[in-house]
């Protein structure tokens, strides 16, 4: 089901030559996310980022002298319902860029179809570098304004070893080529830095029964876990190994930066580790700033979703704004050179920095559940 959000108050008929835009016709541009389906909570979060970043823009006159509409689909984590998303918004509503996907392996296929269109895409929140490493170096159509599953496994892994001091481990991953990808760089990163991986399972994104594989890692008693996967199934491990007595440190993945992660897991969640790139007390004026505006808008803090679907769709607006034509060529250009505009995520002072294949890099902290909240350790 497409669902159309509309900033502009009111829609002026075009003049001038037959499908020439007017001055007064918005800009539109997609959204694609998983807003029903396994993910639907992530989506949803990081869609009110990008509405309120599309909202402060309208607020100041929208870009090129005309109003932003967003024009959202709903790709249900489905490859395939979002390849046909994709061809909608580009071919049917002619959007002139993309801010998405959730899922990883979703935003491989779609980023197919912005490539072949010439459309730039920004990352909703997809980390696996299979995604950045699919763009022709020196060519990219999709960005993504975080490190990605390479960095995130990297600063989790040896943050597990040197700020959490384990040493035994074991890891359980999700069968796709987000779990996957973290699931290898973390065991490369601990084994080199002189943690032993005990054992390595893996499951399929829907499961909910992990009693089993709990069992036998409770039995090999090891320093922390670390699940590489999706909030959904994280909860149900944190939830399923406190009910068989399985103590051990959790360290998960970035797709569990969520209050409902807590939510889900409710006590069991104490002492739960995270990497981080964004929380309310962030040490980035920036981004504390941007959370401020979130409570007034919604009511509650921002989180990382929401805060990477902020920049994410900043980007877009300003590269829209910078490229002065609503062309893809132009607008991807725009982002490929852009390199002083600020984001909400990371330390203080972090700027968009984009790399040959679209990529960004800056530094990701470690959050710690204590008293039912997460509580950001000092970047490093």
């Amino acid at each position: 089901m497409r669902n159309l959000w509309k900033f502009a108050a009111t829609a002026s008929l075009a003049i001038g030559l037959a499908g020439a835009a007017s001055a007064a016709d918005p800009v539109k541009v997609g959204v694609l996310l998983p807003l029903s389906g396994s993910s639907a909570v992530s989506g949803q979060e990081i869609l009110l980022g990008i509405k309120l970043a599309a909202e402060e823009v309208n607020a100041k006159g929208g870009v090129l002298g005309r109003q932003v509409e967003l024009v959202i689909e709903d790709d249900e984590s489905s490859p395939t319902k979002g390849t046909s998303a994709a061809l909608k918004l580009i071919e049917g509503d002619n959007v002139c860029a993309i801010v998405g996907t959730y899922n990883s392996d979703v935003a491989l296929a779609e980023s197919k179809i912005a490539r072949e269109h010439k459309i730039p895409m920004s990352s909703g929140g997809s980390t696996s570098v299979a995604v950045t490493d699919a763009n022709t170096p020196g060519d990219p159509w999709f960005f993504r304004a975080f490190p990605g599953s390479d960095e995130q496994g990297e600063q989790s892994a040896l943050d597990v070893v040197k700020r959490l001091a384990a040493k035994k481990l074991a890891i359980i991953a999700d069968n796709s080529s987000y779990g996957k990808s973290l699931a290898d760089q973390f065991k490369k990163v601990t084994s080199a830095a002189g943690a032993q991986v005990l054992a390595v399972e893996s499951y399929n994104s829907g499961e909910q029964d992990f009693y089993s594989m709990l069992s036998r890692l409770k039995a090999m008693q090891p320093d922390a876990v670390y699940i590489a996967g999706l909030l959904t199934e994280g909860a149900a491990i944190i939830r399923e190994s406190a009910e068989i007595g399985f103590k051990t440190r959790f360290v998960g993945s970035g797709s569990m930066m969520s209050d409902k992660f807590i939510e889900l897991t409710g006590p069991a969640s104490e002492g739960f580790a995270v990497s981080s790139m964004f929380e309310p007390g962030t040490p980035n004026a920036y981004g504390r700033a941007f959370n401020e505006r979130f409570v007034k808008r919604w009511g509650h803090n921002a989180n990382v979703f929401s805060a990477l679907g902020f920049d994410s769709a900043s980007i877009v607006l300003e590269a829209i704004k910078r490229a002065g034509k609503t062309d893809g060529l132009a607008i991807r250009n725009a982002m490929m050179a852009m390199k002083d505009f600020p984001l909400v995520q990371g330390p203080q002072g972090t700027m968009v920095n984009y790399d040959e294949k679209g990529g960004s890099h800056f530094k990701i902290g470690l959050a710690v559940v204590k008293n039912g909240q997460r509580e950001l350790m000092p970047f490093e």
